[in-house]
C-alpha cells in the first residue's frame, strides 16, 4: 500500500522537482563522502600523532635513566678489586638488567669507530696534543646512545691529537 502512495506521489511531482530533489540528494552524498574522507584522514593523523608522542615520551624516560645507569657503571667499576665480591656481584646484576632493559626498548650504545671523531654521534669536550701517540685518537668520557637511530645521547668525547716534532 505505502509503495503504490509512493509510486503516486512520484507520478504527481513535476519533473523540475525530480530534478531538484536528484540534485539534492547528489549535493548531500557528495559532502558525505568528503566527510568520511576528512574523518578517515584524521583518524590516520590521531594515529601517527599518537605514535609520534609515544616515542617522544620514551626519548625523554630513557634521557632521564641515562645518567642513572652512568652512576652504577661508574659504582660497579670503582669497586677495587679483591673488595666484597658479594656487592660487585649485585651491582653488576643490576647494570646487566638495566642494559637489557635498555636494549629491549631498542637502545643501542654509539661506538667509535676506527678511532675517529664523528660530529653526528660524538660530542668533543677537549682536544689534547700529545707527542707520545702514533696517530690521532678519540676517547670516550661518557656514552652515548641511539634509539632506533635517533640520538637519544650523542657520546662525550676526548679528542687526543699528534703532534708532530718541532711543532
Amino acid at each position: 500500500m505505502e509503495e503504490e502512495l509512493l509510486s503516486e506521489e512520484r507520478e504527481s511531482l513535476p519533473v523540475e522537482d525530480i530534478e531538484s530533489i536528484k540534485q539534492q540528494y547528489k549535493e548531500l552524498e557528495d559532502k558525505f563522502l568528503r566527510l568520511a574522507a576528512d574523518f578517515d584522514n584524521y583518524r590516520k593523523r590521531m594515529v601517527r600523532e599518537i605514535e609520534e608522542l609515544k616515542d617522544v615520551i620514551r626519548v625523554e624516560l630513557i634521557k632521564g635513566l641515562l645518567p642513572i645507569l652512568d652512576d652504577i657503571e661508574r659504582a660497579f667499576f670503582s669497586i677495587p678489586e679483591g673488595s666484597d665480591s658479594n656487592v660487585k656481584e649485585g651491582l653488576g646484576m643490576v647494570m646487566k638488567n638495566f642494559q637489557s632493559w635498555l636494549f629491549n626498548q631498542g637502545v643501542r650504545t654509539i661506538e667509535i669507530v676506527d678511532n675517529l671523531f664523528d660530529p653526528r654521534y660524538h660530542e668533543a669536550i677537549i682536544v689534547e696534543e700529545s707527542k707520545d701517540i702514533e696517530e690521532d685518537r678519540v676517547e670516550e668520557l661518557r656514552k652515548g646512545y641511539l634509539l632506533n637511530d635517533r640520538i637519544i645521547r650523542p657520546a662525550m668525547v676526548k679528542i687526543i691529537k699528534k703532534v708532530k716534532e718541532g711543532e
